[in-house]
């Protein structure tokens, strides 16, 4: 079929995270007890979404988490989505023996088209450690995009600093992801402010203003939680419209076209680094309208989501401090 759109989705498999970083909602401070994980099921569901659709479509999925390496089925769903040809990133903290990620690259081949690793200052042991073998990985990697991203806090500064110098000896990108607190941008002191003033991340929240913008979001883009249920963006967890149903069930639809944002700011910085996001084009009624229906729908999110909810509550009361 000449002219596929190309779909693009991140599929969480799991909430399970063998870190337990003081500023995610993940840390042993604000849960208790696992998380959950994606089932064969919800596996055997997206698989079979790709087959459906590939005569419409070109894939290209972000397996994420949690840390996606724990998961059980992790490197067997890699060589399903192979067998597919389907374009794969992967995002994991890098955290287990080089042997894995090489694992990775000889499963994909090609198909590989990132691995991002994400350096938690507080989690490392060793950074010198971490450093080796994200070098031994960059000289394996071939002709994959491979990137270290940090969350920048005021007291690592000085310290991510030195890894930028390191990485940018050795060619290897790096980048900043700024702190969020209940989907809200911190405000850094000033050394954290001009530090990461020179990423990307910082062009992004300016353009974080995105309600009642036109978005492809939620026609040629998805986020697939582990338990199967499929949301617009990361932005929309809460929000009746922006939700596509739940992958496993009949209820699952994308959008047939695109529609305006509902979100204040866009904290899921996919769309807007995809070009998803049309800054000239605004639909405001059908936005308040859209945004009225949601309402009705406010209790029953906090009913659904209410563990999530009390995580963040207690994160974002703890990074404030």
């Amino acid at each position: 079929m000449k002219n596929k759109k190309t779909f693009i989705f991140d599929f969480l498999i799991t909430q399970n995270c063998n870190y337990r970083c003081p500023y995610c909602s993940q840390s042993k401070k604000f849960h208790k007890g696992k998380f959950d994980e994606a089932t064969v099921e919800t596996i055997n569901s997206i698989l079979n979404f790709i087959d459906s659709t590939c005569e419409k479509f070109d894939f290209e999925i972000t397996v994420s988490g949690g840390e996606p390496l724990v998961h059980p089925q992790f490197f067997n769903f890699l060589e399903e989505l192979k067998k597919r040809n389907v374009s794969v990133s992967v995002v994991s903290n890098f955290s287990f023996e080089i042997e894995k990620y090489k694992k990775i690259k000889d499963i994909l081949g090609n198909n590989l088209k990132e691995l991002l690793v994400s350096l938690h200052l507080s989690q490392v042991k060793n950074l010198n450690e971490f450093l080796i073998k994200v070098e031994n990985f960059n000289n394996y990697k071939g002709s994959t995009n491979f990137l270290v991203a940090s969350v920048l806090t005021n007291e690592n500064v000085e310290e991510l600093k030195k890894v930028n110098s390191f990485l940018f000896e050795r060619n290897i990108k790096f980048e900043l992801q700024h702190l969020r607190i209940k989907n809200n941008f911190v405000e850094y002191n000033s050394a954290a402010k001009e530090f990461i003033s020179k990423f990307p991340i910082t062009a992004i929240k300016e353009k974080s203003g995105t309600y009642s913008n036109v978005c492809l979001a939620g026609c040629n883009f998805m986020i697939v939680y582990q338990n199967g249920e499929c949301y617009r963006c990361y932005s929309s967890r809460f929000n009746k419209v922006h939700s596509l149903g739940n992958i496993n069930k009949k209820n699952f639809k994308l959008y047939s076209k695109p529609m305006p944002c509902l979100n204040k700011n866009c904290t899921c910085p996919k769309p807007i680094l995809l070009n998803m996001v049309d800054f000239t084009s605004k639909k405001p009624f059908l936005a308040a309208i859209l945004t009225i229906y949601n309402s009705l729908f406010v209790p029953f999110y906090i009913v659904k989501n209410f563990r999530n909810l009390t995580e963040k509550f207690a994160q974002s009361s703890q990074l404030k401090k």
